[in-house]
């Protein structure tokens, strides 16, 4: 069995891009016991400073810091066999959701309010002729009640976390092979991978779901398991883009698309993978590339640039994009040429930084915590997932930019205490002063990039 804490990286100097990161880049490796791997669709839950995330051999839910990458549970909580997990879901109530095969089709409820000593509420118990592992989950605004859609019975399941059973145990029969679902108020829009189009679901009563309507979107579309559906603020207008990497938007109140043409992200020849909303921002993820699409008028899609990778790559397919915190820039992971993470400016496309190197392909994707740092999972072999500071720019702390967070930059922030007024060289967190907080995130990153 290997280590249960995390092995820390750090680049002191300019390195190969295959063999990890670069100057003022640094990484945390969360390693898990053998025998431990993740699917390519695996991922992980974020839940302020710890993450969830199971593993398939040895069938394990497993808890670590994401300041550390210590395992905060040692010995996990383990699923019963075949387990065949791969996603976790959060739900309000220190309660987290895995559907799987537990023996038989399920959704394990766990109690994670203690993530040193993670323990099993229960499972709910999905019909025999559906398969739910590998979707996707999602809450209803009472915390209390999941959706997820299942195959090859073509239905939407609800169900209840605190009673453990089927809100509609029937489910509802759907007109086409559901795959990814999104939820909006008191409707589910579903992506039909048959027909190429959208399915919507009226939720209001859970307990008797019933089909609002299906959205004909134009062209002849074809959905990826991995097209996934946004929702603007408003609740009701949804965005997905299909297999020709078309973005649409649609409206599932009125169940009418809203801009009749849709708008290319790139090109015909590119497949489509998974898509992330900043306000009225879109960052379409594609086989070949990224583009930054406008929605603020979703009768009017327009692409406002391309990221400027540097030359052809080739992006995860089960892989994810996440905007940092203020919505300026994006992370995405690409396993061709090498396997790499990369970060670019939302606005123009560029890239803010060197590509930071990873040992084998990337998967899923996150941008956590108040320094954006990135989360992304290592599915080719051990299961290990990788940490990252540094990848957005500089290293929150390193006021003097030399790349280390060290006594320098100390000397540079308390000369600096008190200082108001926008101009401070001590202003770790960008709020126009240097303070406590300033001294908190300094601290936080002590000795990042040092030697």
């Amino acid at each position: 069995m290997r280590g249960l804490v995390g092995r820390i990286l750090v680049a002191l100097t300019p390195v190969c891009l295959l063999a990890g990161p670069v100057f003022g880049q640094s990484v945390i490796v969360v390693e898990f016991p053998d025998p431990g791997s993740f699917y390519g669709n695996t991922t992980f839950a974020v839940d302020g400073g710890v993450a969830y995330v199971p593993t398939y051999d040895n069938d394990v839910l497993w808890s670590f810091s994401l300041e550390t990458g210590e395992l905060l549970d040692p010995d996990g909580l383990p699923l019963p066999a075949p387990g065949t997990a791969s996603d976790p879901f959060l739900f309000p109530g220190d309660r987290l959701v895995i559907p799987g095969w537990f023996p038989y089709q399920g959704a394990l409820v766990a109690d994670v309010s203690d993530p040193a000593n993670l323990t099993q509420v229960g499972i709910i118990e999905f019909p025999p002729t559906t398969n739910i592992q590998g979707q996707n989950v999602e809450v209803d605004d009472n915390g209390y009640i999941g959706y997820v859609a299942g195959f090859p019975d073509d239905k939407l399941y609800s169900f209840n976390i605190n009673t453990l059973s089927l809100e509609d145990p029937d489910g509802l029969a759907l007109p086409g092979n559901p795959d990814r679902i999104a939820l909006a108020g008191d409707r589910v829009a579903l992506v039909d991978t048959t027909n190429g189009r959208i399915m919507v679901a009226d939720v209001t009563d859970p307990a008797n779901m019933t089909l609002a309507g299906v959205i004909e979107l134009p062209g002849t579309n074809n959905f990826n398991s991995d097209d996934n559906i946004v929702f603007a603020a408003d609740g009701h207008t949804g965005f997905v883009t299909d297999n020709d990497c078309v973005l649409h938007s649609f409206d599932v109140i009125s169940l009418t698309v809203l801009d009749p043409d849709g708008v290319s992200v790139a090109g015909a020849q590119y497949s489509s993978f998974r898509i992330a909303r900043y306000d009225d921002t879109l960052a379409c993820l594609c086989s070949r590339g990224l583009a930054f699409v406008d929605v603020s008028n979703p009768a009017d899609l327009a692409v406002t640039c391309q990221a400027n990778f540097g030359g052809t790559v080739s992006t995860s397919p089960c892989g994810t994009v996440a905007f940092t915190a203020d919505g300026t820039k994006v992370a995405v992971p690409v396993v061709w040429p090498g396997a790499r993470l990369y970060a670019f400016e939302v606005a123009t496309g560029e890239r803010v930084s060197e590509p930071f190197g990873v040992d084998q392909y990337p998967f899923f994707l996150a941008v956590y915590g108040a320094d954006d740092r990135v989360g992304t999972l290592i599915a080719n072999g051990d299961a290990r997932i990788w940490l990252a500071s540094g990848l957005f720019g500089a290293i929150p702390g390193d006021l003097n930019g030399d790349g280390c967070v060290d006594q320098s930059d100390l000397g540079i922030l308390l000369a600096d205490w008190d200082c108001t007024g926008g101009d401070c060289p001590g202003d770790c967190d960008g709020d126009g002063d240097t303070d406590q907080s300033d001294l908190g995130i300094l601290l936080a990153h002590w000795g990042e990039g040092c030697p």
